[in-house]
Parts: structure tokens; C-alpha cells; sequence
């Protein structure tokens, strides 16, 4: 190796610990970047001539110093910060969340999102976030809000299920009950807590009476108040016809029991008149007390949106005053084959590039991704006591580079004066 060879090296020394120092710059200025994957140096070593093909070649390697082989950013997860906010949301684990245009999207794991003027989810950049409309879509589209109806929504179906006490004493259904009081004293057990909505959004109340008229045999009847109806208030009106429970030695209903209220209301409100199903197959009659364990219904009350809602699996909802939650669309997250080879492109966005392979969708919590932590950010991956070690190490080897230039283009200058 001659003295040449030394300037070379600390020349190659010099850049290289130069742009490792950039790099660490770059990490501990991005310290607390929301979602930012901090970056590592690695260093290779220059041989002179290149990989040696002759196996019986006894020259040894030159040494001409050192390069930079790439910069790679650390996969792994940051710290995940409760924030309090509902549009905020992390990454546990691996993936990334899509963002811009469909046809050509970027990714990234900065999940402070937000909802546009114009009702599109957003990231922190304005780039719209991608995912699925519809829990089976397949199709990644922008998610917007104004996509669901927040205007009433008639009933159509309604279920009530729960257990009807088989120690009840045997009753007589009243053919035209005048008060809800009488229906009290008829009745083996009364739900008054299943509410329908009409055309327009408001909810009415209709209570299912149940009459026990044998030992393992009911009937059941709708009634609404008559004030619903335009009628007067306090008078009950009969929602369909009288339905039979018939159960059999195990509480369970028998084979063939039609168990299912059909009933339509002609409202007094102005809406359309309303036509739904009560399914009570649900019921049971076991010793004990009776009483509902359960109710559903289809129908939707008209409200206005207060809040939004990201949950683990990526269900993006929105809020409503009304109580209820309606679901937007659905997050999904994307890896790669090969996450070192996407390509940063500032804000918090990456890019695919031939390196990263192929690219895998999936359902947050699914195939190895993560799932998703709402009203949370990820902190940045820097570690700034590493980083400040490490600065220490390439400032010292950018300074040993630089006297070894030093030193060896003193000795070259001798070696000429002696020519001289």
C-alpha cells in the first residue's frame, strides 16, 4: 500500500463519517416527529481491485478506505402516546396506512388525521386516506362522511328475545283492553322498552304484552299508544294480531311457532305509514323471573354527527347525537416484502419502489399486521442518548480522517522537498 492509498482512504473517511453525521442530524431534529422512523448508517469498506476471482492469488487486498452502503430506517414500533383525540391513531405493530391517489398511493404511520371541509378523512399533510366503503369491499377509495345517511330511517325488523318465567299463573288475553293499566293486570309480563322509528326519524314506543293461556303456551301482542296514531293519548291500539309462543318440555319454543309480531302503524306525524317485524323467536321459558335479555331494531333516528371513532380492526365510525354509530368505511394498513426498500418523500410519507417487493393489503389485526390504537399517536423511533453516542463516534472518526489527511499529505510534501 503506498502513501497515495492514505489520502484516499481518509478522503473516503472524511465524506463518510460527514454524511453519517448528516443522517444523525437528521434523526435527532426529527425527535419528536409524529410517526418517524429513525435511521441507521452502515458502513463498508473499499478494497482496491474489487473482489479477487483468482483462488490462488497470494497479492493481499488493498484497503482504500470506506463508503456508505445505505441508509436504513429502524422498523420498529415507537412509543404509543395516548393523545385523548378521536381522530388520532397508531400503529401497533407492522404496516402502514395508505394515503393520496388510489392509483398511485403513499404510505405512512403519522396518524394524525382529520375530517376535511368536504367530509373526506384526511392525514396531517391533506392527503386523503384510502380504505374499503363497505365492510366487504375490495376497492381502496377515499372514506367520506357525507356517504352515510343522517336522516331518519324507517323500521323494518326488530328482535326481542329474553325468558317468559314458567311459574306464571294462567290469564286470559283481553279482547279490546281501554288502558295500559288494564293490560298490567291481564298480562303474565310486559316489555315496554322496544322503540321503531318512523320515515322521518322520531322513535315510538311499543309495548309486547305476553299472556300465559296453558302450561307451556303464550300468546303475545304490539300495542302503541293511540296518541301515536293521532288518536287519544292513554288508549292502547293493537300492532298486528296475536302471535303463539308454544314451548316445549326443555323451555325451548317448538318446532312450527310462528313467534314473529307483523304489524303496520299509520302514524300521525305526517310520515309514511310503517310496516316492520317483531321476531320473539329469542324467548325461552325457564322457572324464575321474566324479563328481556335482548332488542334490536333496523330503523334510525335523524341526527347530526358529534364525533368520530377509529377502532382497533380499522372501523372507522362516525357519532351521532342520537347515541348511535354509523360506520364510514374501514382503514386498511399495507406491508411489503422488503420495508427497507421504500423510499422516504418527506412528511411522514413513504413510497414503493421495486426494492420494497410486493405490496400486501390486509384488515388491521389480520396476517401479521398491527392493530390500530385510537385517540393515540406513535412517537418518533429516536433515541437521542443513541444518537449523541453515536455522533460522538463519527466525530471522532471525521476527525481521525481528517489528521490521517493531514499527516500523510505532510509526509507526501517531505517526500517531494527530498526530490528537490
Amino acid at each position: 500500500m503506498r502513501l497515495e492509498s492514505a489520502l484516499f482512504s481518509s478522503r473516503e473517511g472524511i465524506s463518510a463519517h460527514g454524511q453519517a453525521i448528516a443522517v444523525i442530524g437528521d434523526n435527532i431534529s426529527n425527535a419528536n416527529t409524529v410517526g418517524f422512523r429513525a435511521s441507521r448508517v452502515q458502513f463498508g469498506d473499499l478494497v482496491a481491485g474489487g473482489r479477487s476471482t483468482s483462488e490462488t492469488s497470494s497479492i493481499p487486498s488493498t484497503g482504500s478506505g470506506v463508503a456508505i452502503q445505505g441508509v436504513r430506517p429502524v422498523q420498529e414500533t415507537g412509543v404509543i402516546e395516548a393523545t385523548g383525540r378521536s381522530l388520532d391513531v397508531a400503529i401497533e405493530g407492522r404496516g402502514f396506512i395508505i394515503v393520496g391517489d388510489p392509483q398511485n398511493p403513499a404510505y405512512t404511520r403519522a396518524g394524525a388525521l382529520s375530517v376535511s371541509k368536504e367530509g373526506i378523512l384526511v392525514d396531517s399533510n391533506g392527503e386523503q386516506v384510502l380504505g374499503f366503503a363497505s365492510a366487504g369491499g375490495d376497492t381502496l377509495e377515499t372514506l367520506d362522511v357525507n356517504k352515510i345517511s343522517l336522516s331518519g330511517k324507517a323500521t323494518t325488523a326488530a328482535t326481542l328475545s329474553g325468558n317468559l318465567a314458567s311459574n306464571n299463573p294462567i290469564t286470559e288475553v283481553p279482547a279490546s283492553p281501554g288502558t295500559f293499566k288494564e293490560i298490567g293486570q291481564k298480562a303474565s309480563f310486559v316489555a315496554s322498552d322496544l322503540r321503531v322509528f318512523d320515515s322521518l326519524g322520531q322513535s315510538h314506543a311499543v309495548l309486547m304484552a305476553f299472556y300465559k293461556t296453558g302450561g307451556g303456551q303464550w300468546k303475545a301482542q304490539a300495542y302503541v299508544d293511540a296518541s301515536e296514531t293521532g288518536g287519544e293519548k292513554g288508549i292502547p291500539v293493537k300492532v298486528g294480531g296475536e302471535v303463539s309462543l308454544n314451548f316445549g318440555p326443555d323451555g325451548r319454543l317448538v318446532a312450527g311457532s310462528a313467534a314473529q309480531v307483523s304489524g303496520t302503524i299509520n302514524y300521525g306525524n305526517g310520515s309514511a305509514q310503517g310496516s316492520f317485524t317483531i321476531d320473539l323467536s329469542g324467548f325461552s321459558q325457564f322457572a324464575g323471573s321474566s324479563q328481556t335479555s335482548s332488542l334490536t331494531q333496523d330503523g334510525q333516528a335523524a341526527g347530526n354527527i358529534l364525533d368520530y371513532e377509529i377502532r382497533k380492526d380499522g372501523a372507522f365510525y362516525a357519532r351521532l347525537d342520537t347515541g348511535q354509530s354509523l360506520q364510514v368505511g374501514t382503514l386498511r394498513l399495507a406491508d411489503f416484502v422488503n420495508v427497507d426498500g421504500l423510499q422516504r418523500a418527506g412528511n411522514g410519507l413513504f413510497v414503493a419502489t421495486e426494492g420494497a417487493g410486493e405490496r400486501r393489503l390486509g384488515q388491521p389485526g389480520q396476517s401479521g399486521l398491527g392493530t390500530l390504537a385510537g385517540a393515540s399517536l406513535e412517537r418518533s423511533t429516536v433515541d437521542i442518548a443513541n444518537q449523541f453516542v453515536e455522533l460522538v463516534l463519527f466525530q471522532r472518526g471525521y476527525q481521525a480522517s481528517s489528521q490521517t489527511l493531514s499527516a500523510a499529505s505532510t509526509l507526501l510534501h517531505d517526500t517531494i522537498s527530498l526530490i528537490r
